[in-house]
């Protein structure tokens, strides 16, 4: 309940204040640059960590750890044939902490084991946000939710684990006109990068923008 409030609170708070949250950036802060050929997640839709305050042993926060925007296996702004991933997102977390779906509310397109050719993504979910928004999370343990389900801003997809060959950790991306080939991969649209996140906890309100190595609370 308490999260539902913060997240309400915040997301009239986000329609009062579009217009100047960029100002939170740091000048010259490579994060605050959209790369070319990719987006940013629009600051009036909503969108949330994708966490819960039991994460990490009831902690309720992640760093950011493992590869940042454009390291390792974050690449792609705009690539026709391939999943475009440049600004997604690790987060330290344990193998079982609860996962949440980023861009909140949505339907679940496709739910389980990657296909051939996607498999370091092991378990994923991917959510429509609608408008062409879609959300994924990668490298879990266990899902909960099933293709064509509609969820809420707090229902929990799935479980943190290490599928698709890594340590366990959090890897979650967003996309914007992207497409779903038969078997369940992500390929096509654009990368996005996270804007205007809310957070409930560590006293609430927005990241503007994800910094390498920050702190990220629930």
């Amino acid at each position: 309940m308490a999260r539902r409030l913060a997240v309400a609170a915040a997301a009239l708070f986000a329609l009062l204040t579009v217009t100047v949250t960029s100002a939170a950036a740091a000048p010259g802060d490579v994060s605050a640059q959209t790369v070319a050929g990719c987006v940013d997640w629009p600051t009036n839709k909503f969108l949330q960590t994708p966490l819960t305050s039991s994460a990490n042993g009831g902690q309720g926060f992640a760093m950011q750890n493992g590869s940042f925007y454009g390291e390792g296996f974050h690449r792609n702004c705009n690539d026709a044939t391939h999943m475009n991933q440049y600004y997604a997102v690790d987060l330290g977390m344990r193998a079982g902490d609860q996962v949440l779906a980023p861009g909140g509310a949505g339907t679940v397109v496709y739910a389980g084991w990657a296909p051939s050719g996607w498999e370091t993504c092991g378990q994923y979910v991917i959510v429509d946000h609608g408008g062409g928004w879609w959300s994924v999370v990668c490298h879990l343990s266990a899902v909960k939710v099933g293709k064509g389900q509609r969820i809420g801003n707090n229902t929990v997809i799935g479980l943190v684990g290490g599928t698709g060959g890594f340590a366990p950790h959090l890897h979650f991306s967003l996309m914007r006109n992207a497409k779903i080939t038969a078997a369940g991969g992500v390929y096509g649209g654009q990368s996005a990068q996270p804007r205007h996140m809310v957070h409930a906890g560590c006293g609430g309100g927005f990241y503007d923008f994800l910094q390498k190595g920050q702190k990220v609370c629930f």
